[in-house]
């Protein structure tokens, strides 16, 4: 390092940390060469962890946008998907589709609301990370199948909807979800099934937290390959980080979900290599042994199942799981 360097350096760095003298010499000794190296470690290790910090959230959030979503990209017979939409409460327009249960076809949104009246149940749908809702289109069939409507909306940020995800911006959007089916399509709330998928399943777990709190439960809580908190899940991948220092969306599942009083079902494969199946089982230990209603708790491990691929993996036993719970539910369904 030449002397104009060394005086650049000397003169700016010493107001952000106290550095040690002639930490910029050439070391001459054993101890002064260890010195050296080790502040350029932590001088690389520090900054790394600046980076983190700055794009933690392009590494969580991995929406694929459009300018547009229509339902005849879902390659789904005329009539059954609609279009649906909502507004949160900080003013962001939220689009998503609703699948029509049993795959029956409306011509519009009045005989749609007539499908709704016959009491079916309804599932919200909140999904993973990544993508957006036309990934989901087969979970979203395969509960159609079974006689379940769903709504299967984006969070902000993701396919066309305006603004950028956080985990407070995500509670947003599921409490206006929730708002849209109770309030907008006149849904009671115990008809309602809360579904997270990833991720989706730290905003849902939050979302009925919150409902329970409320004396306000709904029917059920499907959660698939969730972690106990992305404290947790960020840790597995980043062992050499201090998660819980940097994070700013923390998603705590394990602390809210002694909170959740309605029936849950937990579904996680044993091979997931994204959300650790350790993770998963320590989230279901977590929640109460027994809805307010007296269902247990229920966890479903996929031998050699996946984080991604479940739903081709494992589509049978995921059909049971779902046709099961729903059964438990609303025993008086016939049709499930």
């Amino acid at each position: 390092m030449n002397t104009k360097s060394q005086s650049a350096w000397k003169r700016w760095l010493p107001w952000l940390v106290p550095l040690p003298r002639g930490m910029f010499d050439k070391p001459q000794t054993g101890k002064q060469m260890l010195v050296y190296y080790l502040w350029r470690v932590s001088a690389f290790y520090v900054l790394l962890l600046i980076l983190l910090m700055i794009v933690q959230r392009w590494l969580i959030y991995q929406p694929t946008r459009v300018t547009s979503l229509s339902v005849d990209q879902a390659n789904a017979p005329f009539g059954v998907i609609h279009e649906i939409s909502t507004k949160t409460e900080d003013g962001l327009d939220l689009k998503g589709w609703h699948f029509l249960a049993g795959q029956v076809a409306c011509n519009d949104r009045a005989s749609c609301d007539g499908e709704l009246a016959k009491g079916r149940p309804v599932v919200i749908l909140f999904h993973g990370n990544g993508g957006n809702r036309s990934h989901r289109v087969e979970t979203c069939r395969l509960l159609a199948s079974l006689n379940l409507h769903v709504f299967a909306f984006d969070y902000r940020g993701y396919a066309e909807n305006p603004g950028s995800p956080s985990q407070t911006g995500l509670l947003n959007d599921a409490r206006a979800f929730w708002k849209y089916a109770v309030r907008d399509r006149k849904i009671d709330p115990s008809r309602i099934i809360l579904m997270g998928e990833s991720l989706g399943g730290g905003v849902a777990t939050l979302l009925a937290s919150e409902l329970c709190q409320q004396k306000t439960p709904p029917a059920g809580l499907v959660l698939r390959s969730t972690f106990s908190s992305m404290v947790d899940a960020a840790s597995f991948h980043y062992p050499w980080v201090p998660v819980s220092w940097l994070l700013w969306d923390q998603y705590p599942s394990q602390s809210v979900i002694s909170d959740v009083a309605c029936p849950l079902l937990v579904i996680h494969g044993t091979k997931d290599q994204i959300v650790p199946y350790k993770l998963g089982k320590k989230l279901f230990d977590a929640a109460s042994p027994a809805s307010s209603t007296g269902i247990p708790k229920q966890m479903i491990s996929i031998e050699q199942g996946s984080h991604n691929g479940l739903i081709y993996e494992a589509r049978g036993k995921l059909t049971q799981a779902y046709s099961q719970f729903a059964s438990q539910l609303f025993p008086q369904e016939t049709a499930i």
